[in-house]
């Protein structure tokens, strides 16, 4: 056992709950992913109203003390060998007795992954009440583990859909079933769940944005010189076959690159398909028009934000896609798919007339895509006045304090079901949770094999760690998204209903 520091920071709180675990999938950042960012985000928010928070996940050999949050509990892991820097828990009696200890009042399982059942064996184990965290489109994210050569077959991945995804998702509603609640990002991940046979409560909370972050004033401007302004398309995400690069490129070869002559498209990250999609930029003979300029810490993303002009985004696997919605908070304008998932939610009510259903007609589609990006970029005047009206209403809702008042009232809501529905008490309950996580993550392990190690960050610029802006004061908008506030005549839409033990 090593340890920095005490079990963990005592709370300063007399309600519940005062000691607040929160399971992830990393507890090391290695690269950039908007699941860890968020649950770093409800760390600093907790710690700062005067919770004890302790994370819980798997051991990373490449951690230093420096990138923990105050109070942890690490598993051993098997790395997975496709994704360089991710890390698979496993159960070790150790660890497990090291999280009973704890004393925890709720868990929020913020994690896609069989860690999962740590929360469930928690809630068995020591009666804690446990809130589960969709993270993940199970349709969109699991068929990434095929290799590139059985991708490309319609029959393999028709079969995968049909026969393994249903599975996975059953699996994973079954767990659910198995929690107090669950806390998805959208309406239309409500409804995904509960048709898949979830029955107990789902609560919607979608993500905030960090004003600590994205009211800071732009330090400078992070585009190639040879982006001139006016023309600057920008994407933020994963650089994997889910997110719909491809087609975001193919769009802009073949719709805005020949009738704009000062249009470039930026790509912001970095991920398994980052040369695929600059091989495709080569052979569509936009590459000198297409930027990858690689990941960046979230702390300066908020500068790429504010120096574009539109922002285009083609993912259809958002559970939520949160650089949608800090595109919209620093006010520029954002044209996507309709995904009747996250996307959907964040711009229906704000800018509903720049989603674009991505099919059957995949063509047409696209030319309808490429035609509302070429409107707004010729079109200044428009432009300015959608993005200010757009920055007016998701800083109204997308306000910390109100995802922590929602996440209070699910945390009660989690205690009383908790209360009306004891959890099993037989010893095959409570191994049975243990036995499903050991044989995911070793199959996923295995899985693992199938592909190639990925580049995930080859510039090898760091993610912010979980202590990294815990005392940093609330800072004032910069004044470029002060005048859109004073200036704009409409109103905003009301808001919808460190220890470490191993």
């Amino acid at each position: 056992m090593s340890s920095y520091g005490p079990m963990f920071e005592p709370s300063t709180r007399n309600a519940f709950p005062k000691h607040i675990g929160i399971i992830n999938d990393y507890v090391r950042i290695p690269y950039a992913n908007g699941s860890s960012f968020a649950s770093q985000f409800l760390y600093r928010e907790f710690v700062r109203r005067g919770h004890g928070v302790t994370v819980l996940g798997p051991r990373d050999p490449e951690t230093c003390p420096a990138d923990l949050p105050r109070s942890a509990v690490l598993f051993e892991s098997l790395p997975l060998r496709n994704h360089p820097g991710v890390f698979l828990a496993l159960p070790s009696p150790r660890a497990l007795a090291d999280a009973e200890r704890l004393g925890l009042d709720v868990v929020l399982a913020q994690t896609g992954s069989g860690l999962l059942d740590l929360g469930i064996w928690l809630r068995s184990r020591a009666r804690v009440p446990l809130l589960c965290v969709n993270t993940i489109h199970l349709p969109s994210v699991y068929n990434v583990l095929l290799p590139d050569r059985l991708h490309a077959r319609a029959s393999v991945v028709e079969l995968f859909d049909e026969s393994v995804i249903p599975k996975f998702e059953r699996l994973t509603a079954s767990a659910y079933n198995l929690s107090d609640g669950v806390v998805v990002l959208s309406e239309g991940l409500a409804r995904y769940w509960r048709e898949r046979g979830v029955t107990v409560p789902i609560h919607v909370i979608p993500r905030p944005v960090d004003p600590r972050i994205f009211d800071r004033s732009a330090e400078r401007d992070p585009f190639p010189a040879n982006a001139p302004r006016g023309g600057r398309l920008l994407c933020v995400c994963r650089h994997s076959r889910e997110k719909n690069v491809a087609r975001l490129i193919r769009i802009f070869a073949e719709h805005l690159a020949p009738r704009l002559p000062q249009a470039t498209l930026t790509l912001v990250g970095d991920g398994p398909d980052h040369d695929s999609f600059r091989a495709l930029a080569e052979e569509l003979r936009v590459a000198h028009r297409v930027f990858f300029v690689g990941e960046f810490p979230v702390t300066e993303v908020a500068d790429f934000y504010r120096n574009a002009d539109v922002f285009v985004y083609a993912s259809l696997s958002e559970t939520y896609g949160q650089v949608v919605s800090e595109a919209l908070y620093c006010g520029l304008p954002v044209v996507a798919f309709r995904d009747d998932m996250g996307v959907s939610h964040q711009l229906d009510g704000v800018l509903p007339d720049l989603l674009v259903d991505p099919g059957p007609d995949t063509k047409a589609r696209d030319l309808e895509f490429g035609s509302l990006v070429r409107g707004l970029l010729e079109d200044e005047p428009r432009r300015r006045a959608l993005g200010q009206h757009a920055a007016l209403q998701v800083r109204e809702r997308s306000r910390p304090e109100l995802a922590i008042a929602r996440h209070y009232d699910a945390f009660e809501a989690a205690r009383e079901h908790c209360l009306r529905n004891p959890p099993p008490t037989g010893f095959s309950k409570r191994v049975f949770p243990i036995a499903r996580w050991t044989a995911l993550h070793v199959m996923l392990a295995a899985f693992g094999h199938l592909r190639p190690p990925a580049i995930l960050n080859r510039h090898g610029r760091t993610q912010p760690t979980w202590e990294a802006l815990v005392n940093e004061p609330p800072m004032a908008p910069p004044e470029r998204r002060s005048r859109v506030v004073r200036d704009m005549p409409l109103r905003p839409e009301p808001v919808p209903s460190a220890s470490v033990l191993s």
